[in-house]
């Protein structure tokens, strides 16, 4: 590592528009990640930004998908950190699903989640470059009307992205503009098919990621998806009976169902992650981000009004993803997208 974490909260914040005008609002829980609250509280004094720090006991679950806990923490949190222009989150397992993040952006207020160790964040810190293939890519998907996934494995998924409105997520790894939400680090596109509109097969093969387990496929899975929701699930390995198991024990329907899906494009990020790190001390950001995956996700998806907390995102190796017959991503190499925007 190169920097220093305070050398990097100031190059992040300089890549989000932050001057001596503006205020910051850094949200932690007590006994985790004391080095980034001084580091983002150092940085932000270095220039100039005036600095609310705003400690909570328990916002987040750290082994689950995070949501807000319930109480006065909440209310009192959104007071403060609305009238802040940027906010930081440091909790554990971050506010990306809960009424924080809802009600902040919907202020108009920009806010960047951190959750990866330092050097992850230097190495794959997001630049001006990243962000034009992530816009570019978007265009892509608004001008589709067909996903199509496809792997020598034997995946054969299409999803229906044909709305008007289809809801899309950028992801380049800072908040620069208003109302935005981001990851640092972060580099992919995803978006919110039609609801139930999924149809086909997924293979998962090894190598293969579940998040947030932070656990490598090791044998095959077969998933068959009809109508938006996994019907049936095969395979010899240890990987079908865990996700099996795991989607039973919830008794909920609504965690079979397929959420957002999209693809990785951060150049930098690697597929090791998880035998370089210690996988407790990833929150999967690289992963997801890898050029070229294929990545999706099963359970909440707000805009079609279903929420639970079983949510898993796979980053898959190895698909052709085509939009409307146009493949952006072949065999797992991610394609340039300024290229294919027409």
């Amino acid at each position: 590592m190169s920097m220093s974490l305070t050398e990097l909260f100031v190059k992040q914040y300089k890549l989000c528009g932050l001057d001596d005008s503006q205020m910051v609002a850094v949200i932690f829980e007590h006994g985790h990640k004391a080095e980034y609250v001084d580091a983002s509280v150092a940085a932000a004094r270095a220039l100039g930004a005036g600095v609310l720090v705003l400690g909570a006991s328990s916002l987040s679950n750290p082994t689950l998908p995070p949501y807000t806990s319930d109480g006065r923490e909440v209310p009192a949190l959104l007071s403060a950190a609305g009238e802040c222009d940027l906010v930081i989150d440091l909790t554990v397992g971050g506010l990306i699903h809960s009424n924080v993040r809802t009600s902040i952006i919907g202020k108009g207020k920009r806010m960047l989640f951190v959750a990866e160790p330092a050097d992850v964040l230097e190495r794959l810190m997001g630049d001006e470059t990243l962000r034009a293939d992530v816009d570019a890519a978007a265009e892509i998907l608004k001008q589709g009307r067909v996903m199509h996934v496809s792997s020598a494995a034997g995946t054969d998924l299409s999803y229906d992205i044909s709305s008007p409105e289809l809801p899309i997520t950028r992801q380049w790894g800072y908040v620069d503009e208003p109302a935005r939400w981001d990851h640092w680090p972060s580099g992919f596109i995803a978006c919110f098919p039609r609801d139930r509109s999924a149809q086909g097969r997924i293979v998962l093969q090894a190598g293969d990621v579940i998040i947030p387990w932070q656990r490598c496929v090791q044998t095959p899975v077969q998933l068959t998806v009809k109508d938006g929701f996994i019907t049936a699930i095969e395979g010899d390995g240890p990987e079908a009976f865990l996700l099996e198991d795991y989607f039973k024990r919830w008794d909920d329907p609504a965690v079979y169902a397929l959420s957002h899906a999209g693809w990785g494009m951060h150049p930098n990020a690697s597929w090791t992650a998880l035998d370089v790190y210690d996988a407790r001390s990833l929150y999967g950001q690289e992963l997801r981000s890898v050029a070229g995956n294929f990545m999706w996700s099963t359970g909440s998806n707000r805009f079609a009004q279903r929420e639970t907390p079983a949510h898993l995102d796979i980053p898959m190796r190895g698909c052709t993803v085509a939009i409307d017959g146009r493949a952006v991503v072949v065999d797992g190499q991610l394609q340039r997208m300024a290229e294919l925007v027409g």
